[in-house]
């Protein structure tokens, strides 16, 4: 009785943490240096395939902040399996479903562009090559893939937990990844690298001296949050010509390949 006890206790935290964080979400991405930087790198890659998409799809669109974002390219319709995230982006009159990234209830070739923002990490997600096989399965044979996600082992830790990340990538291993399941990578690069070191001393020591799950995102002072705004512009210049070494995030543009099989093996 007290480790059924147990488990619906920790059932209970998670799913408040899960509240807080999506709650937070929805107050912070109008306005906040990270999500500001992650829609600088994101326009970088998208600004040179704007003439090829219209039809978008937008996997996880959380509380809605890239979803909205994604307009200015085309018609954008958003995927997210979270009832409070959708309820949170309901003022916002975006055309948010409720559903799973491994199972899209869309037909075969329906969309110009997929995008997986911050998706693949999550614990949520139970097999990677899924998520994957579906985005390719709704594309059109010449469709787009957008993907942003967590980088870097190393960086794992308590802001993971916070935020309900199982998993981190590097560049080789997810375009690997891509590449086996039927697409061919265009552009792709490591992000956020303006903010590494920061990232860094925060995760790999200040985590392992103070114990908290929260995560690392807060609501800044506005100086401070315009000077990292400012910081993260000038990378997504860099970004625009040059392939960036490292950062604590990763970016990957890639097209279906014309010649592949549909397939959905198991991670």
């Amino acid at each position: 009785m007290n480790l059924k006890k147990g488990k619906n206790r920790l059932k209970l935290d998670l799913n408040k943490m899960k509240k807080n964080e999506y709650v937070k979400m929805h107050r912070l991405e109008n306005y906040h240096f990270w999500f500001a930087g992650k829609r600088y790198f994101i326009q970088i890659f998208l600004d040179q395939i704007k003439s090829q998409i219209n039809k978008i799809l937008d996997v996880g669109s959380g509380t809605g902040g890239t979803t909205k974002f994604l307009q200015s390219y085309g018609k954008v319709t958003g995927i997210e399996k979270n009832s409070l995230a959708i309820k949170l982006a309901k003022p916002q009159k975006l055309k948010i479903i409720q559903g799973e990234a491994e199972n899209l209830p869309f037909n075969k070739g329906t969309f110009d562009l997929v995008t997986l923002f911050d998706v693949l990490y999550h614990q949520e997600v139970r097999s990677v090559n899924k998520v994957i096989n579906e985005a390719k399965r709704v594309l059109k044979p010449s469709g787009y893939l957008l993907i942003t996600d967590s980088a870097l082992e190393i960086l794992s830790g308590k802001h993971g937990r916070s935020v309900f990340e199982k998993r981190r990538f590097t560049l080789k291993d997810l375009e690997n990844q891509l590449t086996k399941n039927g697409f061919a990578v265009i552009r792709s690069s490591y992000i956020f690298l303006s903010m590494f070191p920061l990232i860094f001393l925060k995760r790999v020591i200040i985590d392992k001296l103070i114990d908290t799950d929260r995560s690392d995102v807060f609501s800044p002072p506005d100086v401070i949050n315009s000077l990292f705004k400012a910081v993260l512009k000038a990378e997504a210049f860099l970004l625009y010509f040059f392939k960036l070494p490292m950062g604590s995030s990763l970016i990957i543009l890639a097209t279906k390949k014309r010649d592949a099989i549909d397939s959905n093996p198991d991670l």
